[in-house]
């Protein structure tokens, strides 16, 4: 073996040592930025989900109570409608119930002059004449 090729086997038992650290110091950047990348990725789909499922209950809300005031609790006379002329009851449980059940809401509240003593996501009102007085107040339609 000559002196040239001793000192090659030399520098290639050190290299490797050397050439692993190198990759090792290369590749850690990388994996820290995947795992940020991911770890931000997550955090967004995980907000946009939540903004959503708020709009979803926001928009069923707005739809039930627009249901409500212009045909489910709106009084009728044969075929003729009065859209935001209720009675003076608050809306029957079973009414509520059942609109609940169908926009898949967790729960739904439904009343007429004062809003609910619960917290709700979200609660909004619409403006309506009760009874044969024709008073205005305001049926406020909350839920989550």
């Amino acid at each position: 073996m000559t002196k040239q090729s001793q000192s090659d086997s030399w520098w290639f038992r050190c290299s490797k040592g050397v050439f692993s650290f190198d990759a090792l110091f290369s590749i850690l950047p990388l994996v820290m930025m995947l795992s940020f990348v991911m770890s931000l990725s997550s955090s967004i789909i995980d907000h946009e989900s939540s903004y959503t499922n708020r709009q979803e209950v926001f928009d069923k809300l707005v739809s039930i109570a627009d249901y409500t005031v212009k045909t489910g609790l709106a009084i009728h006379e044969g075929e003729l409608r009065y859209p935001n002329w209720l009675d003076e009851e608050n809306p029957p449980v079973s009414y509520v119930e059942d609109l609940r059940l169908r926009s898949a809401l967790s729960r739904l509240s439904i009343t007429i002059s004062d809003p609910p003593s619960e917290n709700y996501l979200f609660c909004i009102y619409r403006l309506v004449v009760i009874g044969k007085e024709k008073t205005i107040t305001k049926i406020y339609v909350c839920g989550d």
